[in-house]
């Protein structure tokens, strides 16, 4: 990785080398940035550039109406140190601001949070966005990310809050729900008219994988090639192309209200359900228009539905028209489009396929095959889908539009489905990876060099190169098992110096050593080995030849003693155990090291990282080595063996970290009876953190998807954040008594540092 900043040196092969530009907000995990605002990297940035974005919050762009958080106009690389580190909001100049234009239209590349905006319709840029939360923060805008006329990947990121709220009264609110700004998670799109008479039969691919789209506005994936958004809608001759793999996209949740009153519903007369006043708005988790496409695998659409006056009544047929005004999926005039082994539940629709004008009935099916579509309420067994019910579900239960077919129904073809119970492992509901995922972040890379040989008392000049993915945050030096110093930015360079009176001649050797940390706590080490050379004697002068003078007979003496002459010693060496494990979990394992020295083996002493673990004396030179939870991830093993005259030689293995395992989810549910036939649970979760941990270690990064049922209906679907000093999240659901239990389901997705872990639980 090439570091750029306002005094670095660029060092690349040629003019067609990518470059490589590092942000960090506080340079705090990555001190040799050179940038710590991402756009003013990104506006450095060449074509085929890299931007990196190191562990931080960042508020971007003027914050002003009209305005992007980030925008991008160039084929690059945005690539983020993971989805639960870094957090991309636009600037809040103050209490419901907006950067969405005064004149609303997704094909202009303002107003949005990241814009990336191809130059020209017939030749798209490529940009690929991963490891990143991108948020509204409070702020309105048009939509999260926006690819005009561009192609590219998202890749393990997150959207969410594009609107500014989810309350019943959010729309007289700037970006609030339901309000006419559009709020779009991510949209792809083009700016091209069919006056332009360009036509492409070749899709322009956006691939959106492991991404959680949430808490948007209208709809959580716009792919559309329509010139406007006039209906019937007109194809601009463009064809967007959405590829949409293990990600989830859910829509407004029913429980909206308990994070400030513990009210589960609309408002403080009506409880959990749609909400029946207020403007008339349904929610779609994927849109397809005009000549678009998409192919979805192994992911989950859920929570689309319809609120607001005229929304359909449920278990009746009042407002039953208005039902197919929300979908988990919906085609406008698209090409070919497919789902399989996905999840489409609790949606006002499940699938709704239609030509240009919005309601009649497309005549190329989507193909949905191999589903989980929920169950229906009343069922006894589970038989797919209903098609164009005239009475509106109990529960939302994901139908589809058309006429019913031998293969499902004319519009969408989804026999054969899951047509188990929801726990079935084979014909039930398919278990999702959580979304996002952390990205891989490599272990850095590390070098040494030093001269050849010295002498005793001369200086050692030490050099070293790191590099990493992400960022090099520290650089330590060593003489043998001596610490000499660290850098935290290059150059990376220390200087030693050899005793005086250090061993030297044939076999007499120093080691020295480098330990490179990135980060996020990663560690390679690097060593180099220097020859001890003995000082050259320095021949003592002739004397020149004069007439002597008579002298005294001199009394004899006793010679001096010679100097004593430098002592010779052979290097020493150490091996690594031979049954070295490749990976160490958080019990560890104890080491039995191998020493050599012909001079005596003074220590051996071993470092996990920069840890010093053990310095042992004695045979039989074992050590246990426990990592800690911050060194989870790469690291390197090093053995350091000093002998009785000083001389050192080292040893080092990288070996992988396990992911600590949390002991317990557990779910605890409170209860308290209130006024008007109505009772307050409230759930708490707690993750039980490996022992020997803190929770700021534990709990620092990482979310819980917390999910609520009711009688076979999802009232929330929420990815919550831990909270860092108790590891713990509270939610309360305020309901009318009944006897219909819930259940929760609770699923901590990992983190840096933990590995993943479920919990579940029934009460009434």
């Amino acid at each position: 990785m090439v570091v750029i900043s306002t005094t670095a040196t660029l060092a690349v092969a040629g003019p067609a080398s990518a470059v490589t530009f590092t942000v960090d907000d506080d340079k705090a995990d990555c001190p040799a940035a050179g940038y710590t605002s991402v756009q003013d990297a990104i506006d450095a940035a060449g074509v085929g550039d890299t931007v990196i974005v190191c562990p931080g919050a960042y508020a971007e762009g003027a914050g002003t109406p009209g305005s992007n958080g980030l925008t991008i106009t160039k084929s690059m690389t945005l690539k983020g140190a993971g989805a639960d580190l870094v957090t991309i909001t636009p600037k809040k100049l103050a209490p419901g601001s907006s950067i969405a234009d005064s004149t609303l239209n997704i094909r202009n590349g303002i107003g949005d949070l990241v814009a990336v905006v191809g130059g020209s319709f017939r030749n798209p840029i490529n940009v690929a966005i991963s490891g990143i939360t991108v948020s509204g923060g409070g702020v309105a805008s048009e939509a999260g990310i926006v690819y005009i006329d561009a192609t590219g990947s998202i890749t393990r990121s997150a959207v969410t809050n594009v609107t500014t709220g989810e309350r019943r009264f959010a729309f007289e609110q700037p970006g609030g729900y339901r309000s006419g700004t559009p709020g779009y998670g991510i949209a792809i799109v083009t700016n091209d008219t069919a006056a332009n008479g360009f036509s492409s039969t070749n899709p322009r691919t956006v691939r959106i994988e492991s991404t959680r789209v949430d808490r948007y506005n209208r709809i959580g994936v716009l792919v559309d090639g329509a010139e406007s958004d006039t209906v019937p809608l007109v194809s601009s001759g463009v064809r967007p192309r959405a590829e949409i793999v293990a990600s989830e996209i859910v829509g407004r949740n029913e429980c909206v209200n308990y994070e400030a009153d513990g009210f589960c519903g609309s408002g403080s007369t009506q409880p959990v359900g749609e909400l029946t006043d207020g403007p008339l708005f349904g929610q779609d988790g994927v849109r397809v228009n005009a000549g678009a496409t998409t192919t979805i695998s192994s992911s989950l659409l859920s929570q689309n539905r319809v609120n607001g006056t005229g929304a359909p009544v449920r278990n009746s047929a009042t407002n039953n028209a208005n039902l197919s005004l929300g979908s988990g999926i919906r085609l406008q005039n698209a090409v070919a489009s497919t789902i399989t082994t996905s999840n489409i539940v609790d949606n006002a629709y499940g699938a709704y396929n239609v030509l240009a004008d919005g309601m009649s009935a497309a005549t190329v099916p989507l193909v949905a095959t191999n589903l989980w579509w929920g169950l229906r309420y009343t069922a006894t067994t589970n038989p797919g889908p209903a098609v164009s019910p005239t009475t509106n579900p109990d529960i939302p239960e994901n139908p589809v539009n058309g006429v019913a077919s031998a293969n499902g129904s004319t519009t969408v073809t989804f026999s054969p489905f899951r047509n188990g119970a929801q726990i079935s492992p084979t014909a039930g509901e398919y278990p999702i990876a959580s979304a996002p995922l952390p990205i891989s972040d490599a272990a850095p890379t590390a070098s040494l060099t030093g001269p050849a040989s010295v002498q005793p008392g001369q200086a050692v000049p030490l050099t070293a190169v790191a590099d990493d993915d992400i960022g090099v945050k520290k650089v330590t030096f060593y003489a043998g098992a001596t610490v000499l110093g660290s850098a935290s930015v290059p150059p990376y360079t220390q200087t030693a110096t050899v005793p005086a009176g250090a061993a030297c001649g044939s076999g007499a050797t120093r080691s020295y050593g480098v330990v490179v940390e990135d980060s996020l706590g990663q560690t390679t080490a690097a060593s180099t080995t220097v020859a001890i050379a003995c000082p050259t004697p320095t021949p003592e002068p002739t004397p020149t030849p004069t007439t002597p003078a008579p002298e005294p007979t001199p009394t004899p003496t006793a010679p001096a003693p010679p100097a004593p002459a430098p002592v010779q010693a052979a290097s020493p060496t150490i091996e690594l155990p031979i049954d070295l494990p490749t990976q160490l979990g958080d019990q560890g394992r104890t080491l039995r090291f191998r020493p050599v020295a012909a001079a005596g083996v003074r220590t051996v002493t071993v470092f996990l990282g920069t840890r010093q673990i053990c310095v042992v004396s004695a045979e039989p030179w074992t050590c246990k080595v426990t990592p800690k939870i911050g060194e989870v991830g790469m690291q390197t093993l090093r053995a350091v063996v000093t002998d009785a005259s000083g001389a050192t030689a080292e040893v080092s293995r990288p070996l992988r970290v396990r992911k600590f395992e949390p002991r317990k989810l557990s779910v605890a549910v409170g209860t308290r009876r209130l006024s008007g036939g109505r009772v307050r649970k409230t759930v708490t979760l707690t993750l039980r953190r490996p022992l020997g941990t803190t929770a700021a270690q534990a709990c620092s990064s990482g979310t819980v998807t917390l999910v609520v049922r009711r009688g076979g209906r999802t009232l929330s679907n929420r990815k919550v954040k831990l909270d860092r000093a108790t590891c713990t999240v509270r939610r309360s659901v305020v309901t009318r008594r009944s006897s219909r239990a819930f259940t929760v389901s609770a699923r901590f997705g990992g983190s840096t540092v933990l590995s993943e872990i479920t919990a579940t639980r029934r009460f009434s």
